[in-house]
Formats: C-alpha cells, structure tokens, sequence
C-alpha cells in the first residue's frame, strides 16, 4: 500500500498540512485531543492510503483535494488538503480555484455551539429553519460580488444567501473579506496552533505500523461453496490473471472487488437498528456449487438482481480468508414485505418507506461469516475487499471458446 501525503502547493498553508500529516506520522498517529482518520482505496497493485480526517475540539482538517493522476489514469491522489475548520470560521477549497467558500460565525455562544459548528453540514439554513450560527461567503473578482473568476483565486470573499436558502448579514456584519488574509489567518493558525499542539509531544520510540494487515481469519468450511455473476471485462480480466498477470496493467491485478450493492442504501431511511457495517458496498455471493453446465437462469442470489444483458458469467468465489466477509439473511426482506402485502387494501404497490423497512429487517441480520452458526434460510454472502485471482474461478458464459473454460 502507498501512503500519500499532502504535496500539493496551491494554497498557503499545503506545506504546514503536509508537516502536520508528517508529525502526526512521526507519533504514530497518536496525540492527546486529536482524532485521525485515513482513506483507503485503489484497486490491484495500486493501492493507495492517506489522511481523510484530522479532527480535535476546536479545530479540523479534512483532506480529499486531488493533487495529480496516478499512472494507469484510474485513481487520483487526493491528499490535499480540502476543508478546514478553526475556532468560528471554516475555509474550503478546491483543485480548479473554484470557490473558496467561507463560513463566519455569527451566534452568540460559541461555547455551545462549537461542536456544531465544527461538524455539521452547511446546507440551507435558512431554507431548513436552522439556527442562525453562520453566514456564507464565496470567491468573487470585486466586493460587490457582481463578477468572478474562472480557474484563477478570487481577491475577495462575498457573501452569498445562496438564493434565499442561506441567511444574510445583519447591522455591521461583514460583507466581504479578503481572500489572501482569510487564507493568512488560518495558516497562522494551523503553524501555531495545531503544528505547535503536535510538536509538544514526544516521539515514541517504538514505532506502530497503523496500516498493517489483519490476521488472518479462516473461512468457515460450513457455509459451502459460493458463486457469483460476472460481466465480460471481469471474465476477461481474471482469464488473464491467472495466465500471466504482469501482462495486466497494477491497477487491474485483481479477481473481483467489493464495494458493489449496498445491503442497506444511503437514503435516509435509517433508524438507528441497522449496523453501520450495512451501509457499505458489497459484491454478492450466492451459496452453492456451479459447474460448466449450471444453467445461469437456475441460480439465485438472494436479493441481487441479476442485469442479464451484462453480468452474463457465472463465477465460483473460494475465499482464503473470512475477512471482510459477511453474511446476511433475504428471507427477512421477504417475510417482512409478505406480512405489509397481506395486510393493506386498495393499492397495488409499497412506499419507499415501506421498502426501506423491508431493507432494514433484512440488514439487522449481517454478522461476519466466521460467527456464522447456520440457520438462515436465504443466505446471502456478501464481500467487502478484493478477491485474488486464487479465490476466483470463471465458470461458464458465453463465448466459451475465446475463454477456453
């Protein structure tokens, strides 16, 4: 895995984030009152890592801004930083000059509000009756806000009311700031303040590999054996692999990848009984053997709707390990949407909240694979990290012979 760090140059205060990122590495990721989290992502032989977020009482860093391609043109290197909050104000920014989008508190208790103001969304306050806390303020070529650049760093921080979903200044309240003071004052701030904070404390002497592999869990034999459906590139790809990987380009030295089909969807529908493991993306597996001549139309993924036009291939899956491997039950789903049907009259078809509720019953059912102790009546596997070539097998699909299967 490669570590990224924040390289980048465009803005004033790049060089003390990638000295922050730096110190906070020298202790092991460790500091009184700071809170770190990473990003991982990549695929094949690139993977990559770096700081998403950096985050204490008073102040916080997330990174996330795109500082160059990585070779093979698939993933960017998105170590920069993007996003910093400080003690009643917060500065965004972005790779095109776009912006920068300033926000200034205006209550009048910070006390109370600083964790809200540190980690909420900025989104239609006014529009959404919030509490006025804060006003907004975007990139503009004059103070008047009538003009503004493009790909080039506004002079200027107007305020904006964001067509009436935001609030407006009141009495004195500023208008406009400068943008080259706005951007001083917070590289002031992360020099002195947060670098400072890191620097008093001492560098360990032992040193922790934060990003090393798990041990590994053995794959229960008890589950069976496990197939999955596949698309030509994929079939392809792992045909490949298996005869000569070095001939594939880094980034695509891989079986399969999770990440697919989330088991419970971003939509706000949650209810506070759905692990958060859930809402993340998985390839789903179905329990059962497959041969050459399984009829793909015979097998079943429970819940996974199969696009027949493209996942075309049936695939065998052999993990090696049980991490990052789940199971759930659809037989939850579907006795939870036969008990709704049952019971309503006069319609022909289910809300979105009535889905989610479905969703829901079905997703409070995933464990790890390896606490599995059997008992589901419709199992569904479902991975979250890549699979090796050694854990996949192309079993069938069309165009036979150009596989040689």
């Amino acid at each position: 895995m490669q570590f990224l760090y924040p390289t980048s140059r465009q803005f004033p205060f790049d060089e003390t984030c990638e000295k922050i990122v730096r110190e906070l590495e020298k202790r092991n990721w460790q500091v009184p009152g700071i809170e770190v989290e990473f990003q991982k992502y990549g695929s094949g032989a690139q993977k990559l890592c770096a700081v998403w977020l950096i985050k204490s009482n008073d102040f916080k860093l997330r990174f996330g801004r795109v500082q160059r391609t990585m070779p093979g043109g698939r993933w960017n290197d998105t170590a920069a930083v993007t996003g910093i909050v400080i003690p009643k104000k917060e500065l965004h920014v972005y790779e095109e000059e776009s912006g920068p989008t300033f926000y200034f508190y205006v209550g009048n208790d910070y006390d109370r509000d600083r964790e809200k103001f540190i980690s909420a969304s900025r989104v239609n306050s006014r529009l959404n009756h919030e509490p006025r806390i804060y006003l907004e303020y975007t990139g503009r070529a004059n103070q008047e806000g009538t003009h503004s650049y493009s790909r080039s760093r506004s002079p200027y921080l107007v305020h904006t009311n964001d067509l009436g979903r935001q609030y407006d200044p009141k009495g004195d309240e500023p208008k406009f700031f400068s943008t080259y003071e706005v951007m001083a004052e917070f590289s002031h701030y992360l020099e002195n303040t947060v670098l400072a904070m890191i620097l008093s404390e001492p560098i360990p002497t032992e040193r922790i590999d934060t990003f090393a592999e798990p041990e590994s869990i053995p794959f229960p034999e008890s589950v069976g054996s496990l197939f999955c459906f596949g698309e030509w590139r994929e079939a392809e790809r792992i045909k490949q692999g298996k005869k000569d990987s070095e001939k594939l380009d880094p980034i695509d030295r891989y079986g399969l990848s999770g990440g697919g089909y989330r088991l419970m969807p971003l939509d706000g529908h949650g209810d506070g009984t759905v692990p958060e493991i859930a809402y993340d993306g998985f390839l789903w597996c179905g329990v059962g053997e497959v041969t050459e001549s399984t009829e793909i139309d015979s097998l079943d993924v429970p819940g996974h709707y199969r696009w027949s036009d493209r996942e075309r291939y049936v695939i065998r899956v052999k993990p090696d390990r049980a991490n990052d491997i789940y199971i759930a039950d659809h037989a939850a789903y579907e006795k939870r949407r036969k008990e709704l049907a049952d019971s309503i009259k006069g319609r022909d078809q289910f809300t979105d909240a009535e889905v989610a509720g479905f969703q829901r019953a079905r997703a409070r059912t995933i464990m790890p694979i390896n606490e599995y102790q059997g008992g589901y009546e419709q199992p569904v596997v479902l991975i979250r990290r890549e699979l090796s070539f050694d854990e996949v097998e192309v079993v069938s699909g069309p165009f036979k012979d150009h596989f040689d299967l």
